[in-house]
Order: structure tokens, then C-alpha cells, then sequence
């Protein structure tokens, strides 16, 4: 059993990294109460569970789970809105143009990096981190992060522009 698993080690582990989580999920939901109970609900399953998981970086694992349940919270709030009345936007000029990106080719391209590469890429572009904040939780330091991303967006970058796909687009 480790630290993560035992209460002791839990409560020491939360107590280190709350104020991450919860500025992640600030930044996504820009509303104070709602981030403490993202960060709580996912704590508390978190706990929950822990006998059951098996987790290679807990900081980076809660942290990815604080994200996406924040992102969720976000989309459901959104889904309420009434849209009566909102016009339909325009698409800007050039959209579809040569440049125009497919989300899947990119998705396919990220999933191709190496893991602690990608982890990099998620943490500092979707999720908004700096790096010092990506060095906290996966306990590296912000030089390797930094690194790490920068080899990342070199690896993307060389990926999508041979990309056939890609190559269609730019003629």
C-alpha cells in the first residue's frame, strides 16, 4: 500500500497540492465556490477508490482529473444557457483555408508523442499551467518541462507538415 493509499499519506498529499488543483479549476470555471467543489468531488472519489487504483504520479493524475472535471462542470453550465435570439456565428475569413488544422489529425499526432511528452503539451496548453506549476506535479524540474514541451511541439510540428492529410491542404 503506498503514502496515497493510507490516510496519513492522503491528507499530506492534498494538503501539498489543493491550491494547484484548485487554481486549475479556476481558471477553467472562473467561479471560486464551484472550483472547491471540483477540487472536493474529485478528492473525494478519489479516496473512494484509492484501493482499487494504481497510480504512477498521483499530482499528475489529480491534476488531469481536477481538468476534465472541470472542463465537464463548464460544458453542463453552458448546456443550460437559453440560446434564443443568439444569432449563428460567422465563420472568420480564410477559415477551411490552407492552413486549417483537422482536430482529429492533431489528436492522432499528440497521441503519437511519448507520454511524459504529451503529459507536458495537455498540462501547459489545455489545461494552462506554467511550467513551474507542470515541475510541482510531476515532480520535475520547470527546465525539463520546459524542455519536454519544446521537444513535443518540435515532434507535432514535423508530424503534421508531412502529414498527407496536411500536404492536401497546403496546394
Amino acid at each position: 500500500m503506498t503514502d496515497f493509499q493510507q490516510e496519513a499519506g492522503f491528507q499530506d498529499f492534498v494538503t501539498d497540492h489543493r491550491g494547484l488543483w484548485f487554481k486549475l479549476a479556476f481558471r477553467i470555471l472562473e467561479n471560486r465556490e464551484e472550483a472547491e467543489d471540483v477540487v472536493q468531488e474529485t478528492l473525494a472519489f478519489l479516496w473512494e477508490r484509492r484501493q482499487v487504483l494504481s497510480i504512477e504520479n498521483p499530482g499528475a493524475y489529480v491534476a488531469r482529473a481536477v481538468w476534465l472535471n472541470s472542463i465537464k462542470r463548464r460544458t453542463r453550465r453552458r448546456l443550460a444557457l437559453p440560446l434564443d435570439g443568439v444569432p449563428e456565428p460567422e465563420a472568420p475569413e480564410g477559415a477551411g483555408g490552407p492552413r486549417a488544422l483537422d482536430p482529429g489529425l492533431l489528436s492522432r499526432a499528440l497521441e503519437a508523442l511519448p507520454p511524459k511528452q504529451r503529459a507536458v503539451v495537455e498540462m501547459k496548453y489545455y489545461m494552462g499551467l506554467s511550467f513551474k506549476e507542470i515541475g510541482e506535479t510531476l515532480k520535475i524540474s520547470l527546465h525539463t518541462a520546459a524542455s519536454r514541451c519544446r521537444y513535443a511541439l518540435a515532434a507535432l510540428s514535423k508530424s503534421l507538415d508531412k502529414h498527407p492529410d496536411r500536404e492536401a491542404n497546403d496546394e
